[in-house]
């Protein structure tokens, strides 16, 4: 056995030994070749025949190097430096290799480009060999025209693909693919960062009122800086990899990464000073205690003076010392002030933004590191935004067939809004509608012995007969100051990528991402703000909210490509994707909590309510996608995706979609070749399917509830909802038409698509059911469908480029109609209750979605002879005694000075059977258009967005002339009818009766507009001059954003987001509830590149 030991360890040490001897040593030098000079750190490697790397090592502060050969044929030294030229020698047996290194040359005006890689998609498709419907953006312009968020950076830029912005800092957006494709499931889009999808959800009563960080806040979270480029998928066919999650349009954001080259900082800091346009004029104390007093006057009038109603009016007129004169009360001074509230509680903004970034690489690595801030204040007094963001991205290439990519990225996002609470009037007034129709001879503050404010805010208890308990009436001014709507949300998102070549025209990919989103919020709303007692429910409410979400995605992907003879091309990708999200939620809400600081429910605070959660979602996806090419000019795809949520039951969780389209290089034929000023003609057609699942956590599964106080002695329970077990996905198909042009060596492009959506089995939620089953309603039921169809124009002219002069010209325009095709079932009644302020929201066949439904108003009953009721014929009708009768609006009769309704059936009355067809809010056409002209060193850029045809309820115009109860009104109603002969269209002022601002068309405007988003002029310094100081590019620039708008919208701001109007059954309309207007603003930067 010991003899057998040691003839092993002999047969080791002589292989050791012949591994030794085989290998060979290389020595040398590097030096630099201008200076002579060491090149300390500099790499030394050897590599195969495959650009492997076999071994390195590093040169010394001598500049002296030592490197191990191994004893294998083909192999070639490397040297490479950050900096400098890398330089291959092939290795032929030297024992000793000296070399020198060239400074890496870099010109930034003019680089000359002698082979660009071909970037693909996850099909491993080309551009050129793409049969969908995309678009791609650029964002390199935001050097010197830098937006805060993604969203601002696509308005406008790209077809169809329509997109909402908020202006409060930190505010979410609403963005629209090819229309709405959905009743109640999700119609956002699906966001892909470097090959990973964001886990975005939006609720369906999203509103900028209420907008905070969790509302996309992955967007508001990833710095634009940090973004290369966007393209956008809006056809099934484009968006099949990704399968359900895409159903809706797919935009794909390619961050920044590291090039070969010499180390390069990037550094952009600019300052922005933003103010709001001159908003409504609201009456002043005088006009508004006349508006009251002649409200009263009429409604006594109305009611005859004896009535218990009228004395209780002329009690209100006479003895309220808030709008009579007592010099003895003690709120005297308090109540005789003229304010205006607007401007009490908005400001100047101001946003700082800085970005810095390195990066570099060589032949096997590649790097870039950025950092960013920003912080942003609003023009309502409290809202800010900050932002920290970091990110890094590294490659590296083993060799030809191995290489991998990682990305890591870290933000931090605090918002503060303007309070809201699940209170239904905080949801729907926000602070600003609310400073706007408070009284206006009340001050904020409390008034001292001096005549001057103090700093206690003066927020009675009961103000003018109205208390925050009963009408949630509130100082906003301490509103905006003292409470508390905060949003602290951290995301962390790292992906690697694997890349083999596993034959010549065989590539494997492997991704991992994982996404961790952590989000808390935190509001307070302080006795300051309500007057309310400190025992009272709603003193001190505190609201604690946390929200994580950890999200783990995976993909393997096969891709073969393969030309035979140049005449066949055959592309094959195969690729499966697993989806895993878990979220983790909590929440509390309490009273007379001693400060916002304590966030804790148990920290001495009455608990009013609590609960937490955990849900974990998961899915699966293959898809199968083959290409063949003939001649490089007809082009076959077809694929089929099949897909797994489980969101759905068992028996219908999985589901197919198939995908197919075909293309002709028109452009590519001889006798298009001929006319010679004809780069590109590719006619395209697409057809594909693609699904949408319900939202949720097992939605299918079925749920019992309590029944209370159950029988007898026992403890009982009841469905609450039955199990699903036959809900299918909704069901997308797509067609699609395209025609790509490129003339004149592509120096204009242009492209023109037609496109149909059929949504079929649409999603319907809360369900109504017969009550003899023993349920009010179902979670979800399929039934229905809808249809989107439009087409879409984009061209981009490169017109003029010498050395001097250039200028660059972008234009798209789009249209979509949506039509419901077939009613789903249980819709067909309106959701309608007769009464001021209401719409009916309906969805109708043959509407589109989002529409609404109202009366058309005629204006003011002039006479008492205007109010008689006539039939549809025009004549008059009379009572049983041959009187005429006089019109109703509801149960009240009217009087000459109050609104007139058109009586559509002739009744005399006017009530739910007189309601039209009014609007809806999609626009009938989006756009944009931008130009850059530059003249040597000065360039001038501008980008406009437009949207023209869609309808808006300005209900912020209603609240601020209906002159129905106590709130301040607009200097419009100075205009109002307040006798016979009056020329106008504003009715009287009335006190807590009549129907004059019924939900109507005198409040539905147009608010088609053309905004000029940004427009920038813009110096870069001379190069000979920033060469002195080691400095490669100094830009200097002004950018305006928002300064002009051209639109007759009578709102302050045509550019309204969509939100849920009633319980969220029925598609989400634009309806303007005063929420913060766009501003105009100036930004001054620098863009320095060292």
């Amino acid at each position: 056995m010991k003899r057998n030991r040691n003839i092993i360890l002999t047969l080791l040490l002589l292989a050791c030994v012949q591994s030794i001897w085989a290998q060979q040593v290389l020595t040398g030098t590097v030096m630099d070749k201008v200076f002579n000079e060491p090149l300390m750190g500099a790499n030394v490697y050897v590599t195969n025949a495959s650009n492997r790397s076999l071994g390195g090592c590093i040169v010394d502060i001598n500049g002296k190097y030592r490197l191990s050969i191994p004893d294998q044929k083909g192999l070639s030294i490397v040297f490479s430096f950050i900096g400098y030229k890398t330089q291959t020698i092939k290795y032929t047996g030297q024992k000793e290799l000296n070399v020198t290194l060239d400074e890496e040359g870099m010109s930034l005006d003019a680089v000359e480009i002698t082979a660009k890689k071909i970037e693909r998609n996850s099909m491993g498709q080309s551009a050129r060999e793409m049969i969908s419907a995309t678009q791609k953006l650029s964002l390199g312009s935001l050097d010197t025209a830098p937006v805060t968020s993604v969203t601002e950076a696509l308005q406008g830029a790209m077809a169809n693909v329509d997109i909402l912005t908020g202006a409060d800092p930190g505010s979410g957006s609403s963005i629209r693919i090819r229309g709405t494709s959905s009743l109640n499931a999700s119609s956002q889009p699906l966001f892909v960062v470097d090959g990973v999808p964001l886990p975005v959800d939006v609720d369906d009563d999203f509103s900028f009122a209420s907008a905070n960080s969790e509302d996309y806040g992955s967007l508001l979270n990833i710095s634009p800086a940090d973004i290369e480029s966007i393209e956008v998928l809006k056809d099934a066919a484009a968006t099949a990899v990704w399968g359900s999650k895409g159903a809706n349009g797919v935009l794909l954001i390619k961050t920044k990464r590291g090039s070969k080259g010499r180390l390069q900082f990037n550094f952009n800091t600019k300052y922005e000073f933003s103010k709001e346009r001159t908003g409504v004029k609201m009456l002043n104390a005088n006009q508004y205690i006349s508006m009251i007093q002649d409200a009263i006057y009429n409604t006594v009038s109305d009611l005859g003076a004896q009535s218990s109603k009228s004395q209780e009016y002329l009690k209100l007129l006479y003895n309220t010392k808030e709008i009579g004169f007592d010099p003895a009360w003690q709120y005297f001074n308090e109540y005789n002030q003229d304010v205006n509230w607007l401007d009490e509680i908005t400001q100047n903004g101001y946003t700082t933004d800085n970005t810095f970034s390195v990066s570099g690489g060589g032949d096997k690595a590649n790097y870039r590191l950025s950092l960013g801030y920003l912080n942003q204040e609003g023009t309502t007094i409290g809202t800010a935004f900050e932002r920290f963001s970091t990110s890094f991205n590294t490659d590296y290439r083993f060799s030809d067939k191995l290489d991998i990519s990682l990305q890591y990225s870290f933000s931090r996002g605090v918002t503060d809004a303007a309070y809201t609470d699940d209170t239904d009037q905080l949801k729907k007034a926000s602070v600003r509608g609310h400073a706007l129709t408070k009284m206006p001879n009340m001050s904020p503050y409390v008034i001292g012995a001096d005549g001057q404010r103090t700093g206690e805010y003066f927020t009675p208890y009961e103000s003018f007969g109205m208390t925050f308990a009963n009408d949630k009436v509130y100082n906003p001014v301490a509103m905006v100051n003292e409470a508390t709507n905060r949003t602290i949300a951290t995301n962390s998102r790292m992906t690697f990528v694997l890349h083999a070549k596993l034959f010549k025209d065989l590539d494997y990919f492997g991704t991992v991402g994982f996404n961790g989103q952590f989000s808390k919020i935190n509001r307070f709303l302080p006795q300051s703000v309500t007057g309310v007692a400190f025992e009272h429910s709603s003193s001190a409410l505190n609201y604690d909210i946390g929200k994580d979400v950890l999200y783990l995605t995976t993909e393997n992907r096969l891709v073969y490509n393969k030309t035979v003879s140049d005449d066949h091309k055959f592309l094959v990708s195969a690729i499966f994707q697993t989806g895993d999200k878990t979220t983790s939620t909590y929440s509390s809400k309490a009273a007379n909590t001693a400060s916002s600081g304590i966030t804790s429910p148990i920290a001495g605070s009455t608990i009013l309510k609590g609960g937490s959660g955990r849900t974990v979602n998961r899915d699966m996806g293959g898809t199968l996608n083959a290409q063949y090419i003939l001649q490089g000019k007809y082009m076959f795809n077809g694929g089929y995706r099949m897909e797994a949520s489980s969101a759905m039951d068992a028996s219908s969780r999985w589901k197919g979609f198939p995908t197919f389209g075909v293309a002709w290089h028109l452009g590519e034929e001889e006798f298009i070749k001929r006319l010679g000023f004809i780069s590109l003609i590719k006619i395209r057609y697409s057809w594909g399917q693609s699904g949408n699942a319900p939202s949720g956590t097992s939605p299918y599964i079925g749920t019992f509830e309590a029944v209370t106080p159950g029988y007898g002695d026992m403890n009982a329970v009841k469905p609450a909802s039955p199990d699903l077990t036959h809900l299918k996905y909704e069901t997308i198909t797509s067609n699609n038409i395209g025609v790509d042009f490129g003339l004149f060596s592509d120096k204009v492009n242009f492209t023109f698509e037609l496109y149909k959506k059929v949504t079929d089995d649409l999603l319907q939620k809360k369900m109504k059911v017969p009550s003899s089953t023993g349920l009010s309603t179902v979670a979800w039921y399929n039934s229905g469908k809808i249809q989107n169809k439009g087409w879409e124009f984009n061209i981009d002219i490169a017109a003029v480029k010498t050395k001097d002069w250039s200028f660059n010209f972008g234009f798209n325009i789009s249209q979509n109609k949506n039509e419901i095709l077939e009613l789903p079932e249980n819709k067909n009644d309106e959701l309608y209750t007769f009464g001021n302020k209401n719409y009916a929201y309906s969805v109708m066949m043959g509407d589109p979605l989002g529409s609404f439904y109202g009366y058309r108003y005629k204006g003011v009953y002039q006479n008492v002879e205007g109010t008689y009721a006539v039939n549809t014929s025009g004549q008059r009708i009379l009572d049983i005694d041959g009187n005429p009768v006089v019109m109703k609006n509801g149960d009240q009769k009217v009087y000459p000075g109050d609104a007139r309704y058109e009586d559509v059936n002739g009744d005399g009355v006017i009530d739910e059977n007189d309601i039209v067809y009014l609007g809806n809010s999609n626009p009938t056409l989006t756009g944009g258009l931008n130009f850059t002209l530059r003249y040597k060193k000065v360039s001038l850029v501008a980008a406009f967005h437009g949207r023209a045809g869609q309808k808006v309820i300005n209900q912020a115009r209603m609240d601020m002339e209906n002159m129905r109860g106590k709130n301040n009104q607009s200097v419009a109603v100075l205009r109002r009818w307040r006798s016979e002969g009056d020329d106008t269209d504003i009715p009287r002022a009335l006190y807590d009766k009549g129907y004059n601002y019924l939900g109507s068309d005198r409040f539905v405007e147009d608010a088609s507009f053309l905004r000029l988003k940004t427009v920038t002029l813009k110096y870069q310094m001379p190069a000979k001059w920033m060469k002195a100081i080691g400095v490669n590019k100094l830009e200097l620039y002004a950018t305006g954003y928002d300064m002009f708008v051209w639109t007759k919208y009578k709102g302050q701001d045509p550019e309204v987001n969509l939100k849920a109007a009633n319980d969220g059954t029925v598609a989400q309309v634009a309806i303007d509830s005063n929420n913060t207007p766009k501003p105009f603003k100036i930004a001054f930067g620098l863009n320095l590149n060292f």
